[in-house]
């Protein structure tokens, strides 16, 4: 059996291969990241497997979209690739040697000696399921967070052509359909309160009491009048109601995937299919991390610790590691939290020792952390009694 280690960077990726004994037998070959680099390292590989008649396995680092495409280079000519979290492989090299350099060469041989001497590297098989589905979920975050920008931008608007109308409908009620189908046909005051009173109670969904109000407000406010405030108010509704459709398709196939993954994350009470997919795309493999604390640490929910002479404090969490996994598992923190006996009883108590609901919160996530490390682990479905 030959190893090969390839440390993947934006423009190059290194390679090392190594034999079943740890010998070097390609210390360093460079490949460019584009289509003839990929091909010169495939036609590399089969020279060497037609020299020693040795079958081959690739060991790369999970870093990010710089792994991608050569991991699907790879898949598509039959390899069999294993991807390894950062966090693994440093701990593997810190092992083998006390001394502190790091190339991007010895980085290709680390690779290799880990694929060598794991004895469970089939548990890092690379998931194209869970690639589709990172993403899918990164795209609905982008998508999610150009819908946020718009809607900030919608109520500026609003405060300038019609500040009274939020103190009507309420920060919420500013965004449903029928408000917003309201001011696409009057997108002003001056325009609503020209319009026939019988024609705004028409929009579907308004209330009649709402459009009461509104009618009346329009006649008293203190809003600007402009043409061009009103042009870009229904521009921004029809942008924001494009992206809500665009969401709506990417949850869609989120679903579709993770109807075939059959996750156990999804029997966590309250956890909806878009916060599982999260999780489950950002954790990816769970057998990355040896125990919960090493996922803890990934989503970046672990405390700082300032520890000098006789003081010791344990600070803000540190935040580094990845930010949507840490959003999702708080999110995931509040919805359990309503939904789980355990999981609402062990939130009460943290509020009681006098804390803060968003460090009560963080508890519940860690907590919750410990919870998907067992149900991944073990491929077991959440049970509420066996959390008492």
């Amino acid at each position: 059996m030959l190893f090969v280690g390839i440390d993947v960077a934006k423009h190059k990726h290194d390679v090392a291969v190594l034999d079943s004994e740890g010998e070097v037998i390609l210390k360093h070959l460079l490949i460019q990241n584009n289509r003839e680099g990929f091909t010169t390292l495939h036609k590399s590989l089969c020279q060497l497997v037609k020299v020693s008649n040795e079958d081959i396995r690739i060991a790369l680092e999970d870093t990010g979209h710089y792994s991608f495409n050569i991991l699907a280079f790879l898949r598509a000519k039959g390899y069999q690739v294993f991807s390894y979290n950062p966090l693994l492989i440093k701990d593997f090299a810190k092992s083998t040697t006390l001394r502190k350099t790091k190339t991007d060469k010895k980085d290709s041989v680390t690779l290799a000696k880990k694929i060598l001497t794991d004895i469970e590297k089939n548990h890092f098989v690379a998931d194209e399921k869970i690639y589709e589905l990172k993403y899918l979920t990164r795209h609905r975050h982008r998508m999610m967070k150009k819908q946020t920008d718009l809607k900030v931008q919608y109520t500026r608007i609003l405060d300038i052509l019609f500040p009274e109308l939020e103190s009507i409908l309420s920060k919420t009620g500013l965004h449903n359909q029928s408000t917003y189908e309201l001011l696409k046909k009057y997108p002003s005051p001056l325009k609503i309160n020209r319009a026939h009173q019988a024609s705004i109670m028409k929009i579907k969904h308004l209330k009649a009491k709402k459009a009461t109000l509104i009618h009346e407000a329009s006649k008293q406010t203190v809003g600007s009048s402009s043409f061009a405030l009103e042009f870009e108010l229904r521009q921004t509704i029809q942008h924001i109601e494009s992206f809500k459709k665009t969401i709506s398709e990417i949850n869609q196939e989120i679903k579709n995937i993770m109807d075939t993954i059959d996750s156990p994350l999804e029997t966590i009470p309250g956890i909806s299919t878009v916060l599982s997919s999260v999780i489950l795309s950002e954790v990816r493999n769970i057998y990355n991390f040896r125990n919960p604390a090493q996922l803890l640490a990934f989503a970046g929910l672990e405390p700082s610790v300032n520890q000098s002479g006789q003081m010791n404090h344990d600070g803000k969490m540190v935040k580094r590691g990845s930010p949507q996994l840490r959003w999702a598992l708080l999110q995931a923190a509040k919805s359990i939290a309503r939904w789980s006996p355990t999981f609402a009883n062990y939130l009460a108590k943290k509020l009681a020792q006098g804390k803060h609901y968003n460090v009560a919160i963080s508890h519940v996530a860690k907590k919750l952390v410990r919870v998907i490390f067992y149900l991944l682990k073990s491929n077991r479905h959440f049970d509420e009694e066996k959390l008492t």
